[in-house]
């Protein structure tokens, strides 16, 4: 079982990564997991959908009360700065909840992964192996980074210029999106860490790390982008491949405990 002190000496040492390799490992892998890929996006699409409504419903009322008055130039969907301050914490606050779900969809999914990159056995079950009294608290502070996120782009937005708010939220989450995605695969195969712990040896890595993870992530959200060839509906299909990356890498750095031959010759007798 791995430790903090484990994990953060792994990280230490360095492990050179290899574009090429995680790309091409990254497609490999892809063609074998498409499907959970997917089962994986309907999952999502199946609990975010409902929370969405609640806040679209809201605006589309308003817009259709307001044709019926004879509005000449109803608003469909206000942008933020436009919403009362209520409005935005209610979205802000949905967009929690949103981060709760699919940070414990995506931690079952990368255990689901390695189990196909293993030849070992699963189950659609397994996309709710999170959803348990033990990893509650620390799915909940791992989506509570993202609610940090929001406020701080909630913050910016009221007491800065449009322009610099913009400028600054869009490098904010850039630069978090890399941490965010290393907060899950961590969890995902060390759940039995501390919350902490998380964070701290994704801040680790990620800052050792960060061009290339960004980089692999940038072009494999591209590759993802494909889907949107067959009429938008495809990238259902491959909008998957982005959480793949991080997987790899995780699984170059860490390993997953494998046995050497002399372990194997050894367990044998």
């Amino acid at each position: 079982m791995n430790t903090l002190e484990s994990l953060q000496d792994k990280i230490n040492s360095n492990e050179e990564l290899d574009f090429g390799t995680v790309l091409t490992d990254t497609i490999t892998l892809f063609k074998k997991a498409w499907l959970q890929g997917f089962l994986l996006v309907v999952l999502l699409f199946a609990v975010i959908t409902p929370i969405l409504l609640t806040i679209y419903i809201p605006i589309f009322s308003e817009t259709f009360s307001q044709l019926d008055q004879g509005a000449s130039n109803p608003l469909p969907i206000r942008s933020l700065q436009q919403l009362d301050d209520n409005y935005r914490y209610m979205i802000i606050a949905i967009s929690f909840i949103i981060t709760f779900f699919t940070t414990a969809f995506v931690a079952a999914f990368y255990r689901i992964i390695k189990n196909i990159d293993y030849d070992e056995s699963f189950k659609f079950l397994d996309f709710f192996f999170f959803f348990k009294a033990k990893y509650l608290g620390k799915i909940f502070a791992l989506a509570s980074f993202s609610l940090l996120i929001a406020l701080l782009n909630f913050a910016f937005e009221k007491f800065l210029p449009p322009s610099a708010a913009g400028l600054i939220n869009a490098i904010l989450g850039i630069t978090s999106s890399v941490y965010t995605m290393l907060f899950v695969v961590f969890f995902a195969f060390n759940s039995h860490l501390e919350s902490a712990d998380f964070f701290t040896l994704s801040f680790s890595l990620g800052t050792k790390k960060w061009f290339f993870i960004f980089g692999i992530l940038f072009v494999s959200l591209l590759m993802a982008m494909v889907g949107t060839i067959a009429c938008f509906v495809g990238i259902l299909f491959t909008i998957s491949i982005v959480y793949l990356p991080c997987y790899l890498i995780y699984k170059t750095i860490f390993g997953f405990g494998e046995l050497s031959d002399i372990d194997r010759i050894g367990s044998d007798i």
